[in-house]
């Protein structure tokens, strides 16, 4: 009988003993801590790069194509993610297209392209995660531009028309653009998380009192 209780405590992955009823919350934690060690090993991956497999595997428990158009993951990510920036640039470009044809100067044309960049964001909010969510330089052939140079550059055009228009920023046209870029996107993350606000015209509004800030900075 002894052998019996034995065997029957044992699972078949990899030979862990079971935890005695009771200690559930035990391999709970087992199930967590492992999960922790696989995503420290998988920093520049997704944001869960791991399976319920691998989880299993790690702890010792039992567990149980698109070849057609892409050779691989990296290959198909890449080309998601190259489609992506190009889909916001033209978003942003029609947005100041609009404004301009509509008689906006300068800064309302500038207003336009954030306004335009935070709605793609909401509006493809899964597109956006992979664009923003991880390194996709890795993706592809080693030494390609990045897809997101393109997103660069049309910062750097809506900021460099409003220097043209005559207004100036202390740290120069590049660190205006950056900060504009990073400010947007941070907010938008914060809406998007569990513990920011969804209402639907907070990033307008948000939009709206950045700019607000960056041209009471500029000096003419």
């Amino acid at each position: 009988m002894a052998q019996v209780s034995e065997a029957k405590s044992t699972s078949a992955a990899g030979g862990r003993r079971r935890n005695p009823r009771g200690q559930g919350e035990k391999l709970r934690s087992e199930i967590l801590a492992a999960t922790e060690r696989l995503l420290d090993q998988k920093l520049g991956e997704d944001a869960l790069p791991v399976s319920l497999r691998e989880v299993a595997r790690e702890v010792g428990i039992a567990a149980q194509s698109m070849y057609l158009h892409f050779s691989d993951k990296e290959e198909l990510g890449h080309a998601v993610v190259a489609a992506g920036y190009e889909r916001l640039v033209t978003a942003m470009q029609e947005a100041d297209t609009r404004a301009e044809a509509a008689g906006e100067g300068a800064e309302g044309r500038l207003r336009s392209q954030c306004a335009a960049f935070c709605d793609f964001a909401r509006s493809h909010r899964g597109v956006t995660r992979l664009m923003f969510g991880q390194d996709a330089g890795r993706f592809g052939p080693a030494g390609q531009v990045h897809p997101a140079r393109v997103l660069w550059e049309q910062w750097l055009a809506a900021v460099t028309v409003c220097v043209e228009a005559g207004l100036r920023w202390p740290d120069g046209t590049e660190e205006t653009a950056m900060r504009l870029w990073s400010a947007l996107f941070g907010r938008f993350a914060l809406w998007a998380g569990s513990f920011g606000e969804r209402r639907p015209d907070a990033l307008n509004d948000f939009v709206n009192r950045t700019v607000d800030a960056l041209l009471r900075d500029a000096r003419r």
